[in-house]
């Protein structure tokens, strides 16, 4: 029993390890691997359909919101990449560590703590890049940079707000 316990402290301590130190000092995201994806345009897809995904995700997040935390959304979408996913997960565990009693300041899909209640259409798109850009339906002022990319067949969110975006590719505040 004593060597269990052992065993499953040092897996605790090395998973923990892993973590990155803090999310402000946190490396800048790699642009995703473009071998691993099919480009977003294709003769069978038009531009709709590639950034409508973008639209779908951040909407439906809107409307869970009041229902439904942050992680357990992610983790249900089936418009987010297991890369969104895992680095999502690793900012928000990262937020609890450092400050219990307040977690994360921002939301940080949204990259910042309001968010326009009315949803989002499209303020720009690159479809080469799969970079979208939303804006609040009613509050045009706020925006939301994405990234989209293509697995088997389907478009995916792979980053959104701060979650897997570089920095020059983030909507300033």
């Amino acid at each position: 029993m004593k060597h269990l316990l052992t065993l499953v402290f040092a897996l605790s301590f090395f998973a923990c390890q892993s973590v990155k130190k803090n999310p402000s000092e946190a490396s800048e995201p790699e642009l995703p691997n473009t071998d691993l994806y099919e480009p977003l345009e294709s003769e069978a897809s038009s531009e709709d359909e590639n950034y409508q995904a973008a639209i779908d995700f951040i909407n439906s997040y809107i409307e869970s919101k009041d229902q439904v935390e942050i992680l357990e959304f992610v983790r249900n979408s089936p418009l987010a990449t297991d890369r969104l996913k895992s680095e999502l997960e690793n900012i928000v565990i990262l937020a609890w560590e450092e400050n219990p009693k307040i977690g994360l300041l921002a939301d940080p899909l949204f990259d910042a703590q309001d968010y326009p209640p009315n949803g989002f259409e499209l303020h720009e798109f690159n479809s080469p890049t799969g970079y979208v850009i939303v804006k609040g339906i009613d509050w045009e002022d706020f925006k939301v940079a994405m990234q989209l990319v293509k697995e088997d067949g389907h478009i995916l969110v792979d980053g959104c707000g701060i979650v897997n975006m570089p920095k020059n590719k983030r909507v300033e505040r």
